[in-house]
């Protein structure tokens, strides 16, 4: 004969410990919120420094110099010319391609992780409420869910089509320009340049996808095949 299968126990639920364990995500995607917004700036401000060194506006160029010539003690009138005549600011501008390559790639991995831990938090209130007897129409523990959906304003709604669009503005003239300046399909400048360059969109056009993508209430359950 065969034997029968025991139907699998129920394990009850301890709401303490998903209360705390709400709490402790909450505090890691502030902390990633707060990153994230950081992270924004810097790009920003590097962008936005680059493109001044980029355009070549005189007053950037002889403040960098002689920011440099402050850094290394350089106080000799010749040395300091000798500085502003042969700096390397090819080399200093694909450096800031680099630097503003890792900050986008940081900016959506932080911005992912945000989106992904709200949507997690709105889950998590959905389990927590039944567990807590609470009436229907509650709105305890929907600080990330329900309420927060049922008062977002439409301006929030939008934010993240600005956010795109700004990070669209300051990167795109940045690496244009850089290229247009670069180009020589035998300069190795151009051809790293080139290549930071894609990376950099790549992780642009994901930010953007992500952003439209996760900013709703819950994510589409994903079809798994039998």
């Amino acid at each position: 004969m065969a034997e029968k299968t025991s139907k699998p126990q129920s394990v009850p639920v301890n709401v303490d410990v998903l209360a705390d364990h709400y709490q402790k995500t909450f505090e890691v995607a502030y902390d990633t919120w707060k990153e994230r917004n950081k992270i924004f700036v810097y790009l920003v401000l590097v962008a936005s420094v680059g493109l001044m060194l980029l355009l070549r506006v005189p007053t950037a160029n002889d403040l960098l110099v002689d920011a440099i010539a402050k850094f290394l003690n350089i106080t000799d009138p010749i040395r300091k010319a000798d500085l502003k005549s042969g700096f390397p600011f090819d080399i200093l501008l694909s450096a800031i391609l680099v630097v503003m390559f890792y900050l986008m790639q940081r900016l959506y991995s932080t911005n992912l992780s945000v989106m992904r831990n709200y949507l997690y938090l709105g889950a998590l209130e959905q389990d927590i409420k039944p567990h807590l007897g609470l009436p229907s129409g509650s709105i305890a523990f929907t600080r990330e869910g329900g309420f927060y959906w049922s008062s977002r304003t439409k301006m929030q709604s939008v934010s993240k089509y600005y956010y795109v669009a700004v990070l669209f503005i300051i990167l795109i003239p940045y690496i244009g320009i850089k290229l247009f300046n670069d180009f020589n399909p035998f300069n190795w400048v151009f051809l790293v340049d080139g290549i930071v360059s894609a990376l950099t969109i790549s992780y642009w056009w994901e930010y953007m996808r992500s952003s439209l993508r996760m900013d709703v209430p819950k994510m589409e359950e994903e079809k798994v095949e039998k």
